[in-house]
């Protein structure tokens, strides 16, 4: 399988999550374009991968969080040096996604925005990706039960939250 395969066939899945999980567009098709860059160089090995889909997700999922550990110290760096500048303490707000980027409705970035992280991928990778739970523990690195008990623990939060209750 070549990439432009690989990209025909799971590409809109891979930029879905990456949308769902960063909530900008930019950064979703950063992710994405380096998700593929490191694709390819996996091309000789294609013949010997089981489940191309479970591992494609894999090496998305190892994409985002490089992503946002980068994040995490660029923002570590700029909060620093404002503070060199301005000599004032650090302000412990996250830097807001721009609202022209919001590529999800409102209702569902609410819902899944009060789930913990664990639980809110295993939602995304089953209801909007359609993964097994098999393929999620093997996406996420956990067991197949734990997969299976994090999406019913994040669907119970949801039903919940949607059915008023705390």
């Amino acid at each position: 399988m070549n990439l432009q395969e690989l990209y025909d066939r799971y590409g809109e899945k891979m930029y879905q999550y990456l949308a769902l999980r960063l909530g900008s567009k930019a950064d979703a098709e950063d992710v994405l374009q380096e998700t593929f860059c490191r694709l390819a160089r996996y091309a000789v090995r294609w013949a010997l991968i089981g489940n191309p889909r479970a591992f494609v997700f894999k090496v998305l999922r190892n994409e985002f969080n490089r992503h946002l550990k980068r994040r995490i110290t660029q923002v570590r760096l700029e909060r620093a040096a404002l503070n060199e500048q301005e000599n004032t303490p650090a302000r412990s707000s996250a830097l807001p996604a721009d609202p022209e980027d919001a590529v999800l409705s409102k209702s569902v970035e609410g819902v899944l925005s009060g789930l913990p992280d664990e639980q809110k991928e295993v939602v995304i990778l089953k209801v909007f990706q359609g993964f097994s739970f098999r393929e999620i523990g093997g996406i996420c690195r956990v067991s197949t039960a734990t997969a299976a008990s994090r999406y019913r623990y994040g669907m119970d939060k949801i039903r919940s939250r949607l059915e008023g209750k705390p």
